[in-house]
Parts: C-alpha cells; sequence; structure tokens
C-alpha cells in the first residue's frame, strides 16, 4: 500500500473514532430503552417520586398536628327513635351538635357499629357537663347509647321539675283531661334513664304526684344502676292517653285521669300515685263474667307466671324491692285480681 492510501486510511479511521466519542459524549445515561416500553427519563420521574414523597410527608405532618376536638361531631344528627321501631315525633334539639351523633347507621372512627340504621346513639365523656346539658334537652326516648359516667354526674340526669307550659300543651286535653281537678302545682315531671331491651341507655320521662316524685326518682336510679331493662318510658299522650295503647307498646308510665277498667272510680294513676312498669309482658288479669280477662290482650301469653321471662316482676326480685321498700304496694299481690305491673302508693289523707 503506497503513503497515499496510508494516509487515507489513517484519515478515515481518525473520523471514524472521531464521530464515536461524539456520539458517546451525547448520549443521556438517563434515558435507556424498557424492555417492554419507550424511552423513560429516569431523572424525570426521581423528582416527579420526590415531590410525591414531600406532598404526602407534608400532609402527614399537618394531620399529626391536629388535636381530636372534645366532643366533636362525626356525623349529622338525626330525629331520634325508639327501640322496637315506634316513632317519635319530636326532632332533636340543635344542641346535639356537641355530641358524638351517628345517623342512618353511620360509622364513626373507633366507634361500634349501630344495631338499626334508624337509631342514633352517641358517647359523651364522663368530665364534660356541657354534655350533660344537651342531654336534658333531647327528646324522652332518645337513645344514648353505651355511656359511662360519674355517680355525682350521673345522678343529674335523675331529677324531678314543676310542670311548665311546655309539658302543658302535651298533656292537656289527653292524659289531662277537661275533668281533671288535679292541681299542676301536686304533680312533677319526672326525667331519667333507663336500659331497654338492647342494652343501650334511654331517656325516659313520667309525671308523678309530687308526693312520691322522690321515691319515683330513687328507684328510677336503682333500677338504672342494676341494669334492669325498661323497654320505653314516656308519656302516656304518646298514645293519646289511651291505657290499652301504651301497655300494647309496652309503655312504661305513670299519670292518666282515668278511671279503674271497668268501673267508675278513680284510678291511682289519676293522682300520679301509681307507676306501671313493662306492662306488656306484666298483664292485668282479672275474672270477668265467669271468664279470665288479660289486659292489654297482647300480653295474654304473659298472664301464665310458670314460664320464665327476663320482663317479668316476681316478688322478691329488684324492681318488686326497690318499690315495696319505699311503701309502694304490688298490683300483682292482690287478691281478686293480678295487676303485675302496677305499684301504687296510698295518699295521705291528712
Amino acid at each position: 500500500m503506497n503513503r497515499k492510501n496510508i494516509f487515507l486510511l489513517m484519515i478515515f479511521l481518525f473520523a471514524v473514532a472521531a464521530g464515536a466519542c461524539d456520539k458517546s459524549s451525547n448520549t443521556n445515561p438517563a434515558l435507556s430503552e424498557d424492555q417492554d416500553g419507550p424511552i423513560i427519563d429516569r431523572d424525570l420521574v426521581t423528582k416527579e417520586d420526590g415531590d410525591e414523597k414531600n406532598r404526602k410527608d407534608n400532609a402527614d405532618e399537618r394531620l399529626s398536628h391536629q388535636q381530636p376536638v372534645k366532643g366533636d361531631m362525626t356525623g349529622e344528627a338525626v330525629q331520634s327513635e325508639e327501640s322496637n321501631d315506634m316513632e317519635d315525633q319530636n326532632p332533636i334539639t340543635n344542641d346535639k351538635d356537641k355530641l358524638n351523633i351517628q345517623d342512618d347507621g353511620a360509622k364513626a372512627p373507633d366507634e361500634k357499629p349501630q344495631d338499626s340504621p334508624s337509631e342514633a346513639y352517641f358517647e359523651v365523656l364522663s368530665d364534660d357537663k356541657s354534655h350533660m346539658e344537651t342531654i336534658k334537652t333531647l327528646d324522652a326516648g332518645s337513645c344514648l347509647g353505651d355511656i359511662q359516667y360519674e355517680d355525682s354526674i350521673l345522678k343529674q340526669l335523675f331529677y324531678a321539675e314543676d310542670i311548665t307550659d311546655t309539658i302543658k300543651q302535651r298533656i292537656e286535653g289527653k292524659s289531662y283531661g277537661k275533668d281533671c281537678n288535679i292541681p299542676y302545682e301536686d304533680l312533677r315531671y319526672i326525667r331519667a334513664l333507663h336500659i331497654g331491651f338492647d342494652h343501650k341507655t334511654y331517656i325516659g320521662e313520667m309525671i308523678v304526684n309530687k308526693a312520691i316524685a322522690e321515691d319515683i326518682i330513687e328507684i328510677l336510679y336503682e333500677l338504672y344502676q342494676a341494669d334492669y331493662p325498661i323497654e320505653r318510658m314516656v308519656l302516656v299522650d304518646e298514645y293519646d292517653a289511651d291505657d290499652i295503647k301504651s301497655m300494647e307498646a309496652n309503655n312504661s308510665s305513670a299519670f292518666n285521669y282515668r278511671n279503674v277498667e271497668g268501673t267508675k272510680r278513680l284510678s291511682l294513676h289519676s293522682y300520679g300515685m301509681a307507676v306501671d312498669i313493662n306492662p306488656l309482658y306484666n298483664p292485668y288479669v282479672r275474672e270477668l263474667d265467669g271468664k279470665i280477662d288479660v289486659l292489654p290482650r297482647s300480653g295474654e301469653e304473659y298472664a301464665d307466671r310458670t314460664k320464665e321471662s327476663p320482663y317479668y316482676i316476681k316478688k322478691g326480685d329488684i324492681c318488686y324491692q326497690a318499690f315495696t321498700k319505699r311503701g309502694f304496694t304490688w298490683g300483682g299481690e292482690w287478691k281478686n285480681s293480678k295487676d303485675y305491673q302496677h305499684f301504687q302508693k296510698a295518699i295521705d289523707e291528712k
């Protein structure tokens, strides 16, 4: 090979080598061909991932600085509803936004699910008096779920009041009929808690004579502390003062200006001196025209007291003792008839 050809070959090889170096220097090492995909800019991905991670970290940091608010709402309030689908006509007041109330089966954090989608319940703190005041504004029949209070605070939810204009509007023409001659000053409105058949706490109410108001408060508190089940406790006026309808709903009640069934004699309920507890399961049993008559009719199967039921009132049980040790007599011990739901106290004629 002559010198000219050797020189040209060297120029060619030098050019090839220079081109290879230039190509190598312009190649972005971050660009590569994925085996099953397009070229990916790994620097860009790394940057975006880092930004996303920073956003998450910042969000987590913000959340970590948020403190739970005492008594904060975790759901919207609903109309309260009692167990066994009894309708409640009165809405919960606006003060309920201080409570942890659940609506339509909604589940709050760390809260147990409801048994019924229509049942509202909440939990309150034992040392929060604002919750206590709010509970006092809720309608009777409202479910409080599983609440826990210290005794000193719990007792504040068992109390008696004079008959207010609001209560008068509820009872006039019903339990307080046009012929009623019992002075309002002789009656007291009772608010209390009771354990329902579903083992949850409910707000109860009844009207009694002022002479037994303190007794009834103590009795209801004692029964509540013992987890004694009372299914329902609202004014008989929720049933238009119809005693049969109230008993069929197993509603525990007291004052109702009426005669003793089948007579023209005023019942002690007319004076607020008698209380009926779980009347469906503890019916009134008498002999009428040679046949056994049971009221309410739907309680006939519970007239047989040889059967076992956790809702029967029996001599010596906690309900019996709570009343009788305070001077009440029990209708289940009457001779000519049996009124298993009924406790009464004699009127002081002095």
